[in-house]
């Protein structure tokens, strides 16, 4: 035990050297990622062609609400990328670490971002060796146990070079399917809500500081041996903590950046304005609310518009869209089979009947397709 307190004590002297790294930009916003989980973008393939393994994707947001959250998706199937990126709370700069399993996905599909109540400003990626690491505390280990009866405390003097835009590495082992973590104060507070029960994998998680509030937390403790904090939680082992720091700048060259589409104040009757792309593999969708269909009648009608994407021709792709329920992506009249609309260049007019009348009402709308960029969506009448 003793042992353990001088290697810590060691640990917690180091300091981070300055070095010459680079923040790469891939994305180039505004994008408002609005309400109810209906936006999202999804970054290109090709800026995943030369990164590794331990690189960092990085999110830089405004516009946050208290209880905005974050998202990293596969653009196939919409799932998270990992159990930990799914869906997570959000308070400034949001980070991914890639693993060799993500990038697979990215590689492939591209990554995309969503969530709810917030508005995208940048993305970057950086090499993992742009982000040095402090270990700080090395154990003993703790396996935390299925009744989240276990935890580890961790000294003030380990967490005294912590500060904002650091992140809080725990390296981890013996991961269960569920395993989450917890972490607290030393009063047994959670530092924050969204880490109370943080999904947890792979062999690290890492907590990114974004204001004072949890610092504020943890200097009440005092200094020294006194607890500053506790790390519990269910279905993992906690081997070791690392403080994990950022160096270098961020890059100016934006010759190979991608550009969010151009976002439009929507007018009376628009239900969507913009770009919204609906590429090849059959990933791109568009969900919409409820709240705009609540006054609507059977002698309303969709206007839909886009324009047609020329390699999804020459790949021999027919360009069509289909509109879904939000319950079971079932065809939105109620029919067994979904009804594709073939696309010409000409818009597509589409007249409700009751039983879809009542579906967009009561749950919206989620339209889907294959081989064109969206461009509006009106609700008009047909009277």
């Amino acid at each position: 035990m003793k042992g353990n307190r001088i290697i810590v004590v060691v640990l917690c002297t180091l300091f981070f050297a300055s070095l010459p790294a680079v923040e790469r930009t891939i994305l180039i916003g505004p994008k408002t990622i609005g309400k109810a989980w209906k936006d999202n973008i999804v970054l290109e393939p090709r800026h995943f062609a030369s990164a590794h393994a331990g690189d960092i994707l990085t999110v830089y947001n405004d516009n946050a609400k208290r209880t905005a959250q974050g998202a990293f998706q596969n653009p196939k199937t919409w799932q998270g990328v990992a159990p930990e990126y799914g869906y997570f709370g959000i308070n400034g700069p949001f980070r991914m670490t890639l693993t060799e399993d993500i990038l697979a996905i990215a590689r492939e599909h591209g990554i995309a971002i969503g969530g709810h109540d917030y508005r995208i400003l940048q993305v970057t990626i950086s090499d993992a060796a742009d982000y040095q690491e402090q270990m700080v505390w090395t154990g003993p280990a703790v396996m935390m146990k299925d009744d989240w009866s276990a935890n580890a405390e961790i000294p003030a003097s380990c967490l005294k070079d912590l500060r904002v835009g650091d992140g809080l590495r725990l390296h981890i082992s013996k991961a269960k399917p569920n395993a989450a973590a917890k972490l607290m104060d030393f009063t047994w507070n959670v530092l924050s809500p969204a880490l109370d029960g943080v999904p947890v994998g792979g062999d690290s998680y890492t907590w990114y500081i974004y204001d004072d509030a949890p610092l504020l937390k943890l200097a009440l403790a005092g200094y020294g041996t006194n607890v500053a904090m506790r790390i519990g939680g269910t279905g993992y082992r906690l081997d070791a903590i690392g403080i994990v720091r950022q160096v270098g700048e961020v890059s100016e060259d934006y010759s190979a950046v991608q550009r969010a589409p151009r976002e439009y104040v929507l007018r009376a009757g628009e239900l969507f304005h913009g770009e919204k792309y609906f590429p090849a593999d059959w990933s791109g969708n568009l969900r919409l609310t409820a709240a705009p269909f609540q006054q609507a009648t059977e002698n309303d009608v969709l206007l839909i518009s886009y324009t047609l994407d020329p390699a999804a021709k020459a790949a021999g792709v027919t360009p069509q869209l289909s509109l879904r329920n939000n319950r079971t992506w079932g065809e939105l009249t109620g029919a067994a089979e979904p009804i594709w609309y073939k696309l010409d260049g000409t818009d597509v007019v589409y007249m409700f009947d009751a039983v879809a009348l009542d579906e967009v009402k009561t749950r919206g709308l989620i339209l889907t397709g294959v081989g064109f960029t969206l461009t509006k969506i009106e609700l008009i009448s047909a009277q």
